[in-house]
């Protein structure tokens, strides 16, 4: 039995990945040793530098640092105060919104949107708490945006179009979440309508996250009710009156085997004659989130249908012919030559059998007589 080497992490590595884990320790340890030489910079790199460092009467980097913690304990512990207070701001932000989302579509999009801006302004104004108790100048930082404002309009113009662009979505009700939409060609439910992105989910359980400016075209397919249509092919030695009629008597039951039928199903007539079959249409009208399921119910349906009332189905036949055990009489050797010759004229190869000489000398002296009676006309022209 062969046996199976277990691979370390090491070995799974490239040799450049290799080269770039040692670049990285080597630099990693001489930062950690840099370090502890700068905090001990007193008796490494003598008094001057540690003065200038940490200060007069200051041992080490640890006691400074150590000073530092003690004396802005306050600061430290505002911060993790505001930090709290803002995860709990919004957590009930997000827990109100949620109460009011269950009305209706449109209630759901606008709650998203609240949601999405409750927690942007709370981490702008925890940012700015905390920078005013460790005693940067806020104010002076407001004053300034002024100045910036051109510049950040120009750097963050993709960011204000997302932003414009979903409040535009939400108040002209372009979608809302739960709407089963086609976006640029991704067809999914809307989970989520921010300020930024808009996300969508497939049937597959993913999820697409799109910007609100990329958004060109839509298609909403929960704002309609949506057609299932079952086309159902039928051999052409049947009858089409009697399948007419069975289809018929097994509409009137199938609204109730399938509930998720809105309205319907009505039988439309013969929707094509196929090259195999003559193919029956049956549509009903559904909501666009049931229409795929409704679909192969319908045909589960119609094909037990089919079976129980010996309704043939075409479907396609292949034809196996066994071989012909007769021994066929072979070509004469006369035939074969035929056969070779004709070969030879049809891919251009030239026979290698010398040509008698009486026929070559034949040939010369034709063409000599010709050219004789072609110069003879020209000296009498």
């Amino acid at each position: 039995m062969t046996e199976v080497k277990k691979s370390n992490w090491w070995s799974r590595k490239t040799a450049f990945q290799k080269v770039l884990f040692i670049i990285a320790a080597i630099i990693f340890v001489g930062a950690l040793v840099l370090l502890f030489l700068v905090m001990d910079g007193r008796r490494v790199f003598g008094d001057d530098f540690a003065n200038r460092l940490f200060g007069e009467g200051v041992p080490n980097g640890y006691v400074r640092l150590w000073n530092n913690v003690i004396n802005s304990s306050i600061s430290w512990l505002v911060t993790a105060i505001v930090i709290v207070v803002s995860f709990v701001l919004i957590f009930l932000g997000n827990f109100i919104t949620h109460l009011f989302d269950n009305k209706s579509r449109k209630a759901k999009t606008v709650s998203s949107l609240v949601r999405s801006l409750i927690k942007y302004l709370v981490i702008i104004i925890a940012i700015c708490v905390i920078l005013v108790y460790w005693g940067v100048d806020v104010i002076g930082i407001v004053a300034g945006v002024g100045v910036l404002t051109l510049v950040i309009g120009l750097g963050c113009q993709s960011l204000i179009q997302d932003i414009v662009s979903g409040l535009f979505i939400v108040f002209d009700d372009y979608f809302g979440v739960g709407d089963t939409v086609i976006i640029d060609g991704f067809r999914g439910t809307i989970v989520e309508v921010g300020l930024k992105t808009t996300k969508l989910q497939d049937f597959g359980g993913n999820i697409k996250s799109i910007t609100n400016s990329s958004i060109s075209t839509v298609v909403n397919m929960s704002r309609m009710r949506s057609i299932a249509s079952v086309t159902l092919s039928v051999s052409y030695n049947e009858d089409v009156e009697r399948v007419e009629a069975l289809i018929i008597e097994e509409i009137e039951k199938l609204k109730e085997k399938i509930p998720n039928i809105l309205e319907g199903p009505w039988y439309k007539g013969i929707d094509s004659i196929s090259a195999s079959s003559v193919d029956f249409l049956v549509i009903c009208f559904v909501s666009e989130d049931n229409r795929f399921q409704v679909t192969r119910d319908l045909k589960r349906e119609f094909y037990l249908m089919f079976k129980k009332n010996n309704i043939l189905i075409p479907y396609t036949q292949v034809t196996i012919n066994s071989e012909d055990e007769k021994e066929k009489e072979k070509a004469s050797p006369e035939q074969v030559l035929v056969a070779l010759k004709e070969q030879k004229k049809l891919r251009g190869i030239k026979d290698d059998v010398p040509a008698p000489k009486k026929k070559k000398l034949k040939k010369v002296v034709s063409q000599m007589k010709e050219s004789f009676d072609k110069t003879t006309k020209e000296m009498d022209d």
